[in-house]
This record gives structure tokens, sequence and C-alpha cells, in this order.
């Protein structure tokens, strides 16, 4: 079969060419390191050998844990704050000057004069005491230490005086709970004595711990600066592999410091490659034009009716493009692990409107592209392909909702028993760490759920049709049925008669026979509304007696369009309007074409006037349909329904289709007609088989 339609053939090369680019241009730049490996697994290669030196890097754990041992047993520097006495001390003498300057307004009395002037000498005298001791703590000086200091009990700390730092027990300095208790005694052995509490009750909130200020601080500044440079002393490499060293044999089990030395050597092997990505590029080009490539002679030697459709060539890239972005997006841009992502839905969805082998083939391919985002390659392919596969098989009749939630399952068990399978394989088996894992694919068979929205915008997006559409279209209680039953009950009956064969007939060739079905009911709707014209709907009187042959032949024609019609008014797919316009095909109208020839022996005949316009059917489905149509209306003029007699009409009937050329354009075998041939004569033996007579009762005299 050749190409027929050159713009569609330029139209994939085109979308394989941009798909191509944008892969390459998406494509992580990191040098890929061609190992696959687990801890705790075995080695499954050949003995790996150092071709280079390169660094042993320690784990970011590791770099944490001397991080927050350098800050552990690091000593702070504290610096003293001179300004700090004063501070205080004119903080506690303003409240003192406050108080006497209240006495001294007060009105004068005899009596008062002297309890006023005792307060006043009281007074005096706590700010006499105060002073002294204000001056012994901050000359010795006050710290609080910070709050890590605090938690980590510090023992010593330096102190910076003058460009020098000495290393001073924090004992040499007094706190401010002990500075607070020598001033709490002063006060009670002054101030307690005062008739004015709400006086003293000020000065007793100035000398309490939270109002008093330290004059050996934390030098912030200074100590982030230290730790900071400590830190950036912190070496990330724990030794060095040199070159020819065996870093693992095979069958070894990758254990703790295989699995480290492994890190480090992918992780070396990926850095520093600026002066070698166009090779990278280059590298990654050429992967994915002979994968491309491949997929594309794929379609062109077996399924040129993608290469020849705009609607399938674009249905297939774009599911590829979304699946690989969406797998791009979640890799560069959050944290999710990639197994989140719903794989099994891409097969489904397009299994779901194309056949199988092909569905699994693009989803294989789709597959190679997207794990080189997959931690693990190799256990990602596996796990991915086997439950595809068994998606795939699960839900190969969807006529059902129920199936949905079936494949659910069988998809949950299929991941489970997969990741346990490997986990037992790296000595681990079920644990937490095990249902950690499992995580993701619980999230990725629950998402299996979005395949009927999917459906549906996929079918509204395409103009595709799916199952669930084609059993609703089904119900012969569907408004264009309805109405062919009540205008024309015999080729309604005709229809269905049609559809139970040409139905029996594809699914054991393999097409789909629920759109076999679907699109025979539907074929013959055009005799609604002109119903008397055709042979099934009439009751002893025909009408073509009054007519010429060419407007029988016009009138029979017409059936055709005036389906087309309904069916845009019905608005029913268009595979299933295919098998109104490919149900004749090209053929002639051969009862009015004979008699007109018969009639007007000497003329040349209009064969356009008794021609259909065609299309000829292009599919198995619509085939089967055009032999079931033939079939079915031959089968009710034979007089004696031998098995000789069926077979050789049956044959008869779809040779003379062969003859006339009217399945050209269908991919179907001679071994496949031959055993439509077998089916169909099987079936109209069964419809038309002899019935038993029973018996009258004889009437006795």
């Amino acid at each position: 079969m050749k190409v027929k339609n050159k713009a569609a053939f330029i139209y994939l090369i085109i979308l394989f060419i941009i798909s191509a680019s944008l892969l390459v241009f998406i494509f992580p730049r990191e040098k890929q390191f061609k190992y696959t490996y687990n801890h705790g697994a075995p080695w499954l290669y050949e003995n790996l050998v150092a071709e280079i030196d390169f660094p042993i890097y320690k784990t970011q754990d590791e770099i944490n844990i001397e991080k927050d041992s350098i800050v552990r047993n690091f000593v702070p520097h504290y610096i003293k704050d001179s300004f700090a006495i004063n501070e205080y001390k004119n903080l506690v003498q303003s409240e003192i000057e406050e108080i006497l300057a209240s006495f001294k307004t007060s009105k004068n009395n005899l009596f008062l004069f002297n309890i006023k002037n005792k307060q006043i000498k009281i007074v005096e005298d706590f700010y006499s005491e105060f002073e002294k001791i204000n001056s012994k703590y901050y000359k010795r000086g006050i710290i609080e230490l910070s709050e890590f200091d605090l938690n980590n009990n510090a023992l010593e700390v330096y102190f910076d005086k003058n460009g020098d730092s000495e290393l001073i027990s924090v004992n040499n300095f007094y706190t401010k709970f002990e500075f607070s208790k020598a001033l709490l005694e002063i006060y009670e052995e002054h101030l307690s004595e005062l008739l004015d509490t709400a006086m003293t009750n000020k000065i007793k909130v100035l000398i309490s711990p939270s109002s008093i200020q330290p004059n050996i601080l934390y030098n912030k500044v200074y100590n982030e600066q230290a730790i900071d440079e400590e830190v950036a002393k912190i070496s990330p490499v724990l030794g060095v592999i040199q070159a020819g060293q065996v870093i693992i044999r095979k069958g070894n089990i990758v254990g703790d410091y295989e699995y480290k030395v492994l890190n480090s050597m992918q992780d070396y092997l990926t850095k520093d490659l600026q002066h070698n990505t166009w090779k990278v590029s280059l590298g990654i080009s050429i992967i994915f034009i002979l994968l491309f490539s491949i997929l594309f002679l794929y379609y062109l030697s077996f399924y040129r009716e993608i290469v020849n459709s705009f609607k399938m060539s674009s249905f297939f890239s774009i599911q590829m493009l979304v699946t690989i972005l969406t797998v791009y997006i979640v890799f560069q841009y959050t944290e999710f692990d990639v197994n989140n992502i719903p794989f099994v839905l891409f097969p489904l969805l397009m299994m779901t409107f194309y056949k199988f082998r092909v569905s699994f083939f693009v989803y294989l391919f789709t597959l190679f592209i997207v794990g080189f985002f997959a931690a693990s390659q190799f256990e990602f392919l596996i796990i991915q392909i086997l439950v595809g596969l068994v998606a795939m098989f699960s839900l190969k009749k969807s006529q059902k909702r129920q199936h949905i939630f079936i494949t659910i399952l069988i998809v949950f068990l299929t991941y489970f028993l997969l990741n346990y399978g490997f986990s037992l394989m790296k000595g681990k088996g079920f644990g937490i760490e095990f249902l950690k894992d499992l995580k993701p694919f619980v999230v990725s068979s629950f998402l299996v759920l979005l395949y009927l929205p999917f459906v549906y915008i996929l079918e509204k997006s395409f103009g595709l049709v799916s199952d669930y559409t084609l059993l609703e279209l089904s119900d012969t209680n569907h408004p264009a049925l309805r109405l062919l039953s009540e205008q024309a009950p015999g080729t309604f009956q005709h229809s269905i008669q049609v559809s139970n064969l040409a139905e029996a007939v594809v699914n054991e060739l393999g097409g789909n026979s629920l759109l076999a079905r679907v699109g025979a009911l539907y074929h013959d709707i055009g005799k609604t509304y002109h119903s008397e014209y055709f042979i099934e709907n009439q009751s002893g009187f025909n009408i073509h007696t009054e007519l010429d042959f060419e407007e029988s032949a016009t009138k029979i024609i017409s059936h055709v369009e005036e389906g087309v019609l309904l069916a845009k008014k019905y608005k029913l797919p268009s595979q299933v309007a295919e098998f109104i316009t490919a149900h004749h095909g090209t053929s002639l109208t051969k009862y009015f074409y004979n008699s007109w020839i018969n009639a007007n022996p000497d003329l040349e005949v209009n064969v356009s006037n008794f021609k259909y316009p065609g299309p000829k059917p292009s599919s198995i489905e619509t085939a089967v349909m055009m032999m079931a149509d033939a079939i079915e209306a031959a089968s009710r003029t034979l007089k004696d329904y031998t098995v000789e007699n069926i077979h050789e009409t049956v044959s008869k009937i779809i040779d003379a289709q062969l003859k006339d050329a009217q399945f050209d354009d269908v991919n179907i075998t001679l071994k496949q007609i031959t055993k439509a041939k077998q089916i169909f004569a099987q079936k109209i033996k069964n419809i038309y088989h002899a019935r038993i007579v029973y018996p009258e009762i004889n009437k006795k005299d």
C-alpha cells in the first residue's frame, strides 16, 4: 500500500522533527551514568574498575553532622559594653529622683514633716547602696549567655578586650539573676518600710532580671563569621579512588561503602562538563533521531493509515509529548517522584481508540524516553512496561464502568508485587522503607480514575469514538433508530440482522466488533423518510412500477445522502457515518442498471446514473458491513435454504464485490475473506434453519 495522503505524510515528518527538537532542548545535559544500581542489591555488571582518579564525596548527612559538630564545639566570643553601667544607673537614678520630688512637692504640716524626712533619708540610703553594688557588679561584668550557649551549658567563653581574646570561665562574671538578687536585698533592707508601695514597686520592677542590662554581650557578627569560616573549611571529599582500582566485583552486594563510591563516581562524571556540552547535545540528538526514525518506519511498515491521517498522527504525537512533558515538569520543578505519574493511562487511552499492537509499541517508545528521568532506569522500565501490559489486558473490553475499578485493583496489585520482588532482590523485604517506596505507585494507581474524563476529552478533541459512546449509540431507543423503526420497520429489522452478522464476523477477524454492530444499525437510516421506495418496507404495491429505471435508481441511491444528513442532525460520530457512505461503495444499483440495459439494448448507458457515489470501504469493519448488507438482503430471496445454496450465495456476492474492486482500500487478506464467507454462511444457516412442524390433534367423530 502506497502513501495516499502526501500532505499528512509530510505533516507527520514535521511533527516528529518538532518533537525530537523539543526533547533535545529540554533533555538534561548532565552526563548520563551507564550503570543502574541499588543499595543492598547485587552488582549485575562485570567488575567495575576506575578508569580515572576521582574523589569519594561525603554524603550531605555526613557534611551536616560535621557542621553541627563545629557549631556545638565552638567557643563563643563576648565583648564588654562600657555604656551599660551608666545606662542602668541613670535609669534607676531617674526613678529615685522622681520619688524624692514627689515628697518635696507634697503639702507640709508638722506631723508629716518628720515622716517625709525619714522617707527621704531611706530612699537616699537605698540609692547610695545601689551605686556601690552597681559599680561592683558592672566592673566585674554581668553576662547574658546566648540561648545556644545556655542550652549547651557553656563553661568558658572568649572575652575580647583591646584587640585581644582571653579564655575565661563564665563563673568569673555575674549573671543578671545574681545582680538582681543583690539589689533585692538592699531593697528589702531600705525601701520595704516605705508606706507608698506604688513608688517602691516601680523600683522593684527596675531591679528584676528582665530589666537589668548586661554589659558582657555575645559578639554575634564575629561569632557567625567565625563559624562560617570553619564550616567553609569542611572538605566534601572523604578519600580518593585511584585509576585501576576495583570498585566492586560482579555479584557483590552494593554495601554502604560501595554505594558511596558509586554515587561519588556518578557525581564526578556529571560535573564540569561545560566544555563538552556540544558532545552531550550531539549524543542526545542522535538517540532521539534514531528513536523517532524507528517509530516512523514502524508506522510506514505496519500502520500506514496513521501516516495517511492528520488526526491519527496528531493523536499519537500529542499524547506522547504530553506524557514526556509531564514527566519533565515533575522531574525539573517539583520534589515528587516521577512514579506518581499514572503512566498506564497512556496505553489505555491509545488502546481505547486504536489497535493494541501500535498502542503498546508507542507506549514502549515513550517509556524509553521518560526512562532517562527515572532514578533507577532498569527498574522503572521493567515495572512500567509490565504494569502497562497488565492494564491493557485487563481493560481490553472496556464496556462497563466496573472494568475501570477492576483495572485499578489489578494495576495496584501488579505494582505491589513488582516492587516487593525488587525489594527482596535488594535483601530488604516488607517494611517501613518498602511502604514508603510504594507510596507513589499507590497514587499512580488511584489516578487511573482519570481514564473516563480523558476518554471524553480525547473524543471531543480529536473526533474519536470510544466503546462507551458506541454502547450508547447501540441502544435501539436512540432517536434516529426509533424514528427508523417507526417510518421504515422493514429496514429497521434488516439493519438489526446486518448488525448481528457484521459483529460476529468482525469479532472473528480481529476488528472492532462493537463499531461494526453500531455502524450496521445506522447504515440505512437514510431510508427513514422515503421508505416506500425500498422493497423491505413495501406491502404489495411497488412504487417503482410507476417510475423509469433511472429515476428509480436515483431514489434508491439518494438514501446514502439522506443518511449523511440525518447523521449530522443526530450528531453521529464520523466513524459511524462512514458506514452510511461506504456500505454500497461505488457499486451499481444492479437491478435497475440491468433492467435499463435490457430495455434499451441499442443505447449507450450513462453508468453514473446508476452508480453509488462512494467512497469504498476503508476498514475491515466497513468492508464486512458491505458484505453483510448484501448477503442479508440476498438471503431473503432464496427459495431453498440448503447449505449449498447459502454457501453459493455468500461466495457469489463477496466474489462480485472483490471483482468490482470494492475492497481495494481495505487492508484485508484473502484468508480473512475466506473466513468471513464461512462465518456468514453459518450465520445465515442458523437464521433460516428448518423449524419443527407441530402436529395437530386428530379429531374424533
